[in-house]
C-alpha cells in the first residue's frame, strides 16, 4: 500500500513538472530558434499602420514572442526600431501572421521565447545594410511573465 502511494506521489510530481515547463516558455537566442521551430513560409504580409511614421524609410524592427504549441506567435512585443515610427507596429503584425514548425528535436512542441528582427527598405550595399540591421539587435533575456499596468 505505502508502495502504491509512493509511485502514485511520484507520478504526479512527474507530471506537475512537465505541466509546469509548458506553463514557462524556454528562453533561446534568435540564432538559436530554428533548433526549436522553423518558419513555414518564407515571406509573410503585415498590416501596414495608415499614416505610419517613416515607413518609406530604410530601417528595422526587432519585436519578442513566444512561439506556442500550435506554432503561432504569441505576447508579442515590440523591443527596438530604427528610426522611430511606424514599422514597429509592421513588425509586430507580421510576427501575428507567422506559422511556426517544430523541428524533429522539438516533437513535444515545447514553447519557446525568442525574437526576430524585421528588415525594411534596406540598402542595396551589403556594408549599409548590416549597419542598418545593427541597430535592431537586442540583448539575449529570459522570459518573465509582465505585470499589467496600472
Amino acid at each position: 500500500m505505502f508502495l502504491r502511494k509512493l509511485i502514485l506521489l511520484l507520478a504526479c510530481g512527474a507530471f506537475a513538472s512537465h505541466a509546469f515547463a509548458q506553463m514557462t516558455p524556454r528562453s533561446v537566442k534568435p540564432e538559436d530558434l530554428e533548433k526549436y521551430w522553423v518558419l513555414m513560409k518564407s515571406s509573410v504580409q503585415g498590416d501596414a499602420p495608415l499614416g505610419g511614421k517613416n515607413m518609406d524609410q530604410s530601417g528595422c524592427a526587432a519585436v519578442s514572442f513566444i512561439v506556442e504549441g500550435n506554432g503561432r506567435a504569441s505576447n508579442i512585443t515590440i523591443e527596438k526600431v530604427e528610426p522611430p515610427g511606424g514599422l514597429g507596429e509592421l513588425a509586430k503584425s507580421i510576427a501575428a501572421h507567422i506559422e511556426f514548425e517544430p523541428t524533429i528535436s522539438n516533437a513535444g512542441r515545447d514553447r519557446v521565447f525568442s525574437s526576430l528582427i524585421f528588415p525594411f527598405n534596406l540598402p542595396e550595399d551589403p556594408d549599409a545594410r548590416q549597419a542598418v540591421m545593427e541597430k535592431c539587435v537586442i540583448p539575449a533575456r529570459r522570459w518573465s511573465a509582465k505585470k499589467p499596468k496600472n
